[in-house]
């Protein structure tokens, strides 16, 4: 299955084409155009002191007001060791402000002190949790773009990829909904790209999202394997869960959504027979993600 992913990554199909005439059409892709700074809600956590969180900020051209998106990145952090954001996390915000989302990708890990932390195993040995941390930073910085002239307060979503979309599952728990928030302003829609699902089953075995979801994943991915999320889905689907959207790429891996990432192991997560699961970008994966994303949100944060 992985060497049809290779070969998938060297194919110009007519759907890929006609994306990447659609991002020139629209002119250069953009870096993030400020570097923020916000309080998180881990004041509890801190003796009453919360943690300043950075932020990258990815906006569209004019005043607005637009709606925007909160993008939580992976176990690697939103940067590496530069300081430079990650491609992989950095690249919705690009796309989606290129579309006239304002995007804040938040970064849970150097403001603590850590980089990389996807050799800490198990997730909840890690010294920023996916239940805890990660999402006070999401609501933090749900409460900053809500104060900004140029977001329609009303109109934001949230991200997540890898470790990232578990803990935008955490924090889109049916009983997650911090007290300080009202549910007319929480998150009004939720996107996972292949997240670890067993995790957040096993702290939550009744997880339902509050929001409409969409859930991206690839069939050949072995980091984070789509059997579980699967289960999940139909399990908060008979709760009667909000509509929860799905899409399976056959012969995918893990970060599929990368703009140029070669096929190769994720060392980093190397198991004790020496094997490791496989990661890279899947062209035609990714740009139908990048379409399912922009009709998704155009839907729900109308």
């Amino acid at each position: 299955m992985v060497f049809r992913q290779l070969k998938a990554t060297m194919r110009w199909s007519a759907s890929m084409a006609t994306f990447i005439c659609g991002l020139v059409a629209l002119g250069p892709l953009s870096h993030a155009q400020e570097k923020v700074t916000f309080p998180s809600t881990d004041g509890d956590l801190k003796n009453g002191t919360p943690t300043a969180i950075s932020g990258y900020l990815y906006k569209p051209s004019g005043p607005g007001p637009f709606a925007a998106v909160v993008s939580i990145h992976g176990c690697d952090g939103a940067t590496n060791d530069k300081g430079e954001v990650r491609p992989l996390y950095g690249t919705w915000g690009e796309v989606l402000s290129q579309n006239g989302y304002v995007v804040l990708l938040i970064d849970s890990f150097q403001p603590r002190g850590h980089g990389s932390l996807c050799a800490l195993l198990p997730v909840f040995s890690r010294p920023v949790l996916p239940n805890r941390e990660t999402p006070m930073d999401a609501f933090g910085a749900l409460n900053y773009l809500r104060t900004r002239s140029d977001v329609r307060p009303d109109s934001i979503a949230i991200l997540g990829q890898s470790y990232g979309g578990m803990a935008m599952m955490f924090t889109i728990a049916a009983a997650s909904l911090p007290t300080a928030v009202s549910p007319e302003k929480d998150f009004r829609a939720a996107i996972a790209l292949y997240p670890n699902c067993p995790p957040v089953a096993d702290k939550d075995p009744k997880w339902r999202p509050r929001q409409p979801m969409l859930l991206l994943m690839g069939e050949a991915d072995t980091a984070t394997p789509a059997g579980p999320c699967k289960d999940m889905i139909a399990r908060a689907r008979e709760a009667g869960s909000p509509s929860i959207e799905a899409h399976f790429y056959p012969d995918t891996v893990h970060a599929f959504d990368h703009p140029n990432l070669p096929l190769a192991p994720m060392t980093s997560q190397r198991r004790p027979d020496g094997s490791a699961p496989m990661m890279g970008s899947n062209p035609e994966a990714r740009a139908d993600a990048i379409g399912r994303v922009n009709r998704f949100l155009a839907s729900e944060l109308k």
